[in-house]
């Protein structure tokens, strides 16, 4: 069955008959139909329920409620799909939500069947000297065919929580009563599960089968959303997502607790988390919105974070004790810095100097603009501030390094693109009615008119994909990097139901690059591309489920300068003759190697408990590798984004190939790279580099 447009409905009217149709606001069937109509109101590629989409509903639906797969049995999803992944649909339509009864009726029923197996893993003697894993790879993880193997997953996951505890509680009655408790309120919260939720589950899990970023957010998860987009958040600084029941980082915010840390990554797994002193949480499989809160603090207090993290093909634990913070646009800011590159052999030796600017994100003080004023934050201004910084300097190239720039302000992805270009598109933005506009630069001055290369990697994301494929696309400056960025091509709106039924987030557009192609999926692909561990995870939107495909539409009406193409053979060969002998990009093709014959370990955590000599070498690695261990004598060092660039192998061979690319430009030749040569050169350079990093006395 189909459901047609809602016609001249509007979210007003919506709202209004939402409330009408029950006087103490429950989310019932009704609702739920008049909601998923408006989705299709709204929806940039979906404008009917069909099967497809009623296919997609239920597995999402059974997976918000057996994420880690603990409950239900095969059986009981080869039902499930055989009576309901083709009818959820008609039965909207009906609005009859009887199969949303059935499936939370069965899932209550197996929540009950565990409890004995449960219990008995509290109470039993656990050997952690046995070598026995658990799987963490939900996704590969087939559901339990019998209630004994379900019994079994408990067992191990009960038997994990207590190796954590382990750590701070050496009594194992306190362990057991500590466990209880941790059950008791699984428990409890199961029971207290009311309709609203449910209704709220089968909304959010049919939004998500439209496409990976449209939500249904109830009143308590809107205000969360409220919260974490606010200037001025008290916590750690880091964007969470929820997958497969485990909470993961999605992106760090530059200026944030996490980011300054230095020891927190996007695609770690929080496993645990703890206040001060107290024993760690088990938050895997619980609520987002928990973890959350159970994250977010005071400003000025303490939170411990238990991290599972992939590294070198398996997975270690680590511990992260963050002190929570305000997170201020001035945190973030653009900022720039000169560096010099050598070029040449001999007597021919010269130096370069490349301007460095790192953009975290496409920021701006909306709240001051709005009240006109007249020197409001954005990064737009930032970055003409540094450009003429850096030409002050005397430099004769810029790098903008856009890495884990997961976005931000349209309009000032389009005024930092202005400071590059003369005018033109910057970006097109097609809906769902099938038109379309360009957005461009319309202020014929330029910045920087000098060579340009743009460093992007998998975390670059939506306004750094509109920025970036600009550049691109004007043929205005070289892409560095990654194979390609995130893939983030689409444009979401947030639209109030009403105060007690919370939200509803659609994507209602896409975005285009001035030749049309869409940066949905595929994102900017690089010109020269650098080996890059980043690049081999499972990271991006092409690995989410359900996300939109790839399209081009009719180019916009501009011009390629042609300022790149015809350099991009010979820098590519000069950077692969370099990054081939590098020690630096030695080590990533290690960890690559490592990362890819690794699936195995990936996938699973290690019940065997590590001896104390065991866990303290793995810390002195992870601190070694995170950067945390001071200098040779105790020397503190005083800048520790310059100690980042000494170590970042991509932002050195992209500062060479930006070099070679002004020298092409100019008129000469490149220097024939040898080995002996790369070598030489690596290790005057490294010895320069840690030579002006030693504090002036």
């Amino acid at each position: 069955m189909m459901i047609g447009n809602l016609g001249s409905l509007t979210l007003k009217t919506l709202a209004l008959t939402l409330m009408m149709s029950s006087t103490s606001f429950a989310l019932d069937c009704k609702q739920v139909r008049l909601l998923t109509q408006a989705y299709f109101k709204m929806h940039f590629t979906y404008t009917e329920f069909n099967d497809e989409l009623s296919k997609r509903s239920l597995d999402l639906f059974l997976r918000s409620w057996d994420p880690g797969k603990l409950y239900f049995l095969q059986s009981d999803v080869d039902r499930f799909e055989r009576e309901y992944a083709t009818k959820i649909d008609d039965s909207i339509n009906k609005a009859d939500c009887r199969f949303i009864d059935d499936i939370v009726g069965v899932y209550g029923k197996r929540f009950d069947e565990t409890q004995k197996a449960i219990n008995d893993a509290v109470a039993a003697n656990h050997d952690f000297t046995v070598d026995e894993y658990m799987e963490v790879d939900r996704k590969k993880l087939p559901w339990a065919k019998t209630q004994e193997e379900v019994g079994d997953r408990w067992r191990k996951r009960v038997k994990f929580q207590i190796m954590q505890l382990r750590d701070t509680i050496t009594d194992a009655a306190k362990i057991k009563d500590k466990m209880t408790k941790r059950m008791d309120l699984i428990r409890k919260r199961h029971k207290e599960t009311s309709s609203d939720q449910v209704m709220g589950i089968f909304l959010n899990s049919f939004a998500s089968a439209l496409d990976p970023h449209s939500d249904y957010m109830g009143p308590d998860e809107l205000e969360d959303f409220r919260i974490n987009t606010r200037l001025s958040l008290e916590g750690i600084g880091a964007v969470l997502r929820s997958e497969d029941g485990f909470t993961t980082i999605q992106s760090l915010v530059p200026g944030g607790a996490a980011f300054q840390s230095g020891k927190v990554k996007v695609d770690d797994k929080i496993i645990a988390v703890a206040q001060t002193k107290e024993a760690p949480v088990d938050v895997i499989d619980m609520d987002l919105r928990d973890v959350v809160k159970l994250i977010r603090g005071k400003q000025g207090t303490e939170v411990k974070l238990t991290l599972v993290r992939e590294e070198k093909g398996s997975n270690i634990q680590l511990q992260v004790v963050l002190k929570r913070q305000k997170v201020q646009l001035t945190d973030r800011a653009a900022k720039s810095k000169m560096k010099v590159v050598q070029l040449g052999e001999g007597s021919d030796v010269r130096d370069m100097k490349v301007g460095v600017i790192t953009l975290p994100s496409f920021y701006m003080d909306f709240e001051g603009r709005q009240n006109k004023q007249k020197d409001f934050k954005s990064s737009s201004v930032d970055m003409l501030r540094e450009i003429e910084s850096l030409k002050k300097q005397g430099v004769e190239a810029v790098v903008v390094d856009l890495r884990n720039n997961g976005g931000g302000s349209l309009d000032e992805a389009i005024n930092v693109s202005g400071l590059f270009i003369k005018t033109g598109p910057v970006v097109q933005i097609r809906g769902s009615d099938g038109s379309s506009f360009v957005q461009e630069d319309k202020d014929p001055a330029v910045a920087w008119d000098g060579p340009l290369a743009v460093i992007i990697n998998r975390q670059s994301a939506s306004a750094s994909e509109i920025f970036a494929g600009a550049i691109q696309d004007h043929g205005r400056g070289l892409i560095v990097g990654d194979t390609h960025t995130f893939g983030k091509g689409t444009v979401q709106n947030l639209h109030d139901v009403s105060e007690k039924l919370g939200a509803i987030k659609v994507t209602i557009s896409k975005f285009y690059r001035p030749s049309g192609s869409s940066t949905q999926l595929r994102g900017v692909e690089s010109d020269v591309v650098l080996p890059d561990l980043m690049d081999q995870l499972e990271m991006g939107e092409k690995f989410y489920d359900y996300a939109l495909p790839w399209e081009k539409i009719k180019e916009a009406d501009y011009k390629n300068l042609g300022l790149v193409t015809p350099f991009v053979k010979k820098l590519k060969d000069a950077s692969a003759a370099r990054v081939a002998v590098d020690p630096g990009f030695k080590i990533v093709a290690e960890d690559i190697k490592t990362y890819k014959d690794g699936e195995l370990e990936r996938s699973r955590i290690s019940l065997k408990e590590k001896s104390a000599k065991e866990k303290a070498a793995e810390k002195e690695k992870l601190e070694k590798r995170n950067g945390s261990k001071k200098k040779d004598k105790g020397e503190a060092v005083d800048d520790e984004t310059e100690l980042a660039i000494v170590d970042d192998y991509t932002m050195q061979e992209a500062l060479k190939v930006t070099a070679d690319f002004a020298a092409l430009k100019s008129g000469k030749n490149l220097v024939k790279v040898t080995i002996p040569e790369v070598v030489k050169a690596q290790k005057q350079r490294q010895a320069q580099e840690k030579k002006a990093l030693k504090p002036k006395s």
